[in-house]
């Protein structure tokens, strides 16, 4: 699935580039370039940037299907790299990805 319609404005990318000790998000970026656009929009706001970081990886409604590996692991790794949350993963009947 792609996000044709948006794109990573020269702010985001050169923002996403500098992270010091993080590979950028390329498949992110590609794939979902709006969900990186977001990010990068709530950076300086913590409180948001954590709920757009759990609407992106709790499943709320039971419907979705997921990302591909590759954009969940940039976003895994922002997530945990801006907000300084690591292994907050909890694996349970509701945020199982296999049933």
């Amino acid at each position: 699935m792609s996000d044709d319609t948006v794109q990573l404005n020269a702010a985001a990318e050169d923002y996403f580039h500098t992270l010091a000790g993080l590979k950028y998000p390329q498949a992110l970026a590609d794939q979902y370039p709006r969900i990186a656009q977001t990010i990068f929009n709530l950076k300086d706001n913590q409180t948001q940037l954590r709920a757009c970081f759990a609407s992106l990886i709790e499943d709320g409604r039971g419907d979705r299907h997921g990302f591909p590996f590759d954009v969940l692991m940039d976003i895994q790794g922002l997530r945990e790299f801006m907000l300084g949350d690591v292994n907050q993963f909890v694996a349970d009947d509701t945020t199982k990805w296999v049933s």
